[in-house]
């Protein structure tokens, strides 16, 4: 199987030269493909699986996603990694077990976050067992993150894709469109990547996130699944050296607040 990595950016990025190291030494049979307003202003060491570099044609991010997607090239499955994210040793287990998980049409792992220096600042609770993340999604909670999420080629041909209508959510509605679809998700214990916080970062955009969160997931409110309660508790026990890892760290903080503070560090 052929992997391409998408990274849209702005060109702007001081963490650019990590991300594609990371890149590079955890999947460099990966096809790398760079969307950018000025092509000629991306500058790296070259990509063992080779570098394609796109135009932004400037309609948003998940235009310039679509962008990369429909990029001529042979490839079995995409993810994308933004341009200060960084790939994790996970990731080379996770895209192994999509490889041997025929039926498999996603699979997604836990990620750390760090700060604008590179300083670990905990990780984001996931669900361990895929067949929750229809009841977690419904009740609100986010069970899984987009950086490092591998999907497989089949996937896009049955649902499309990605909405260029949100400004925030589109990974959320592709998550929901594959899942309304049936799309069997897997996961992977270990740790694929690394989302950096940082300030201004759409991420923090909070009512607009909301609301394109409950957009997303409407689709879903129908659609049957485990259990809501049993998904919940199941999904907090797993979690919970997330949670004391985070309390051991920050205090008593919301996630929210997580992202708040250490963005503006």
């Amino acid at each position: 199987m052929k992997l391409r990595i998408l990274t849209p950016t702005r060109g702007g990025s001081p963490h650019w030269l990590t991300a594609a190291a990371s890149i590079a030494a955890i999947a460099p049979d990966a096809e790398h493909v760079v969307i950018c307003p000025d092509p000629a202003a991306i500058a790296a060491p070259p990509h063992p699986g080779g570098r394609t570099v796109l135009r932004d044609e400037g309609r948003g991010l998940y235009a310039a996603l679509n962008l990369g997607l429909r990029a001529p090239g042979d490839w079995d499955a995409f993810t994308w990694l933004n341009d200060d994210d960084l790939l994790e040793d996970g990731f080379r287990a996770a895209w192994h077990e999509l490889q041997t998980e025929p039926d498999w049409g996603a699979i997604y792992g836990r990620v750390g976050l760090i700060d604008a220096h590179g300083a670990g600042l905990g990780t984001l609770p996931i669900a361990t067992e895929p067949a929750d993340l229809i009841a977690l999604l419904r009740g609100g909670i986010m069970p899984l993150a987009q950086p490092g999420t591998i999907i497989r080629r089949s996937v896009v041909e049955r649902i499309g894709g990605m909405d260029e209508t949100y400004r925030l959510a589109g990974d959320l509605d592709f998550f929901a469109r594959a899942l309304e679809a049936g799309i069997p998700f897997g996961h992977c214990s270990g740790r694929v990547a690394d989302f950096r916080l940082r300030a201004g970062q759409l991420s923090q955009q909070q009512e607009l996130g909301a609301q394109e969160f409950e957009r997303a997931v409407s689709r879903l409110r129908t659609k049957l699944g485990a259990g809501g309660a049993a998904a919940l508790v199941r999904f907090r026990w797993a979690n919970r050296g997330v949670y004391w890892d985070r309390w051991w760290r920050h205090g008593a903080v919301s996630m929210r607040s997580l992202y708040r503070g250490a963005g503006s560090t």
